[in-house]
């Protein structure tokens, strides 16, 4: 990477020069200097993310010392030059954040090898640095949209635990954001630098959900053909969000409950007990209080769960949360969609308003992309809109609309409108297989294909 700065730190002039000019030649700013007091005054004028020093220096400042302040103050990363009896030195100096040693005499071709690869390392840093911030806006508090009382007590909650260890149990509607609280959660904490890792446990078997959860060894069963890291382990030291917990199989509820009291777990065909520090937020949109009464779910791993719970509202309990919701949305979707639509027309926000959003947040942003994908208006005209395939919303207002215009533009949006539900209909009824619903409404799956990418139908979000 060309244009890097590098300060060299050696109080031999001619090692100095051989790196200043060999470095310089290959499209690097290099600045020298000849004692640890002049290699500090210069890293407080500029950065340098490659700094070279030599062990011994004159001075009160010797190697060791330098690399040390300069780690502690500035963004940089270290080689370390030695003679050969002093490579002890070197080894405490990589213990102390060096990235490497060389010994002199050196050849250039090493330097350059190094330098390269600490050029690679410091952009995987930055690399991380900016993904983690992205990361912070994508999922801090902020991203949880409202002004009710209901989404309030939420992102106080939110504050209060996101620096506990405590396991967390977030319930609620499918729909109602409760991944994106458990985000707001890891983000927010002290566990925001390592992973945030997610499995939804209603989509897997329980053979297969053991394996996810934690590992096996090569040979554990059939097809298991090299060692497999679980989740479990994944997240050590960060959060692992179990969604769906309800939907847990009771021969792997006892394993969880196993992490969750001793903080280990043994991979399928192992012998050995590994350890893992890991919170567990789980989530589900079930009952398990019943589901206990009813023995389908263990009391002793529920009330473990359950240490703090976090009710997600739904949408229709914090309907004042609508207006903010929407703009949101539409803001989101012009961007992707390359379009600049206002916002709600008069008789969507009052739809809106009457509808009791069975889908929740999620159908909302559903609706909403879709109209966007829809319309070129500079509102969201009503006909654009079609909610969940349970309950219409404005049928009468809708038809009185589509009968007030010329017979072609009507006929299209009418039967937009049909394909929409239909297919929405059919893939609900699928749990969102595609082949099986196209065999049942008897058309070409090719066909069927073309209509989601037509109406912009995602089939995941049928399920």
């Amino acid at each position: 990477m060309n244009g890097t700065k590098i300060l060299v730190v050696d109080d031999e002039e001619g090692y100095r020069k051989v790196l200043y000019n060999a470095l310089t030649e290959r499209g690097f700013h290099v600045k020298t200097s000849a004692s640890g007091e002049e290699a500090l005054a210069e890293l407080k004028k500029q950065e340098f993310p490659i700094i070279i020093i030599d062990m011994k220096l004159p001075g009160s400042i010797d190697g060791l010392e330098l690399l040390q302040r300069a780690k502690e103050t500035y963004d940089t990363s270290a080689l370390i030059m030695t003679a050969y009896g002093g490579i002890e030195t070197a080894v405490e100096a990589m213990r102390r954040g060096a990235f490497n040693y060389i010994t002199k005499p050196f050849g250039i071709d090493e330097i350059m090898l190094n330098i390269d690869r600490m050029i690679a390392q410091h952009k995987i840093i930055e690399e991380n640095i900016y993904l983690h911030s992205e990361l912070e806006k994508a999922y801090g508090r902020k991203t949880i949209i409202g002004n009710s009382r209901e989404i309030q007590k939420v992102l106080d909650m939110v504050s209060r635990v996101a620096f506990s260890a405590a396991t967390i149990l977030i319930t609620g509607e499918s729909g109602t954001g409760k991944e994106l609280v458990a985000r707001a959660i890891h983000f927010n904490g002290n566990r925001k630098n390592k992973k945030f890792v997610v499995i939804n446990c209603a989509t897997l078997s329980v053979n297969l959900l053991e394996s996810e959860l934690f590992g096996h060894v090569r040979g554990a069963f059939t097809g298991a053909v090299k060692d497999k890291k679980g989740l479990f382990e994944e997240a050590d030291g960060g959060t692992l969000f179990m969604d769906e917990i309800g939907d847990i199989p009771k021969a792997v509820q006892a394993k969880i409950l196993r992490v969750l009291q001793e903080g280990e777990f043994i991979p399928l065909g192992d012998t050995v007990a590994r350890n893992v520090d890991v919170r567990i937020i789980a989530a589900t949109n079930h009952n398990l209080l019943k589901q206990v009464q009813d023995k389908e779910f263990r009391e002793d791993l529920y009330y473990r769960l359950n240490v703090i719970n976090i009710k997600m509202p739904p949408l229709r309990e914090r309907k004042e949360d609508i207006p903010l919701l929407a703009k949101h949305f539409i803001e989101k979707y012009n961007k992707r969609e390359n379009k600049h639509i206002k916002g709600l027309s008069p008789e969507v926000e009052r739809e809106f308003f009457k509808y009791q959003w069975p889908g929740n947040v999620r159908e909302l942003e559903n609706t909403i992309e879709r109209a966007i994908t829809l319309t070129n208006e500079e509102t969201i005209p009503l006909r654009a809109i079609l909610l969940s395939a349970k309950e219409d919303i404005g049928n009468e207002a809708l038809w009185d609309e589509l009968l007030s215009q010329p017979y072609k533009e009507a006929r299209k949006k009418a039967l937009d409108t049909f394909n929409i539900k239909y297919v929405i209909h059919g893939l609900k009824k699928n749990n969102g297989n595609v082949t099986k619903t196209a065999k049942e409404i008897k058309i070409e799956r090719q066909y069927l294909q073309r209509m989601l990418k037509k109406y912009n139908i995602k089939v995941k979000q049928t399920i």
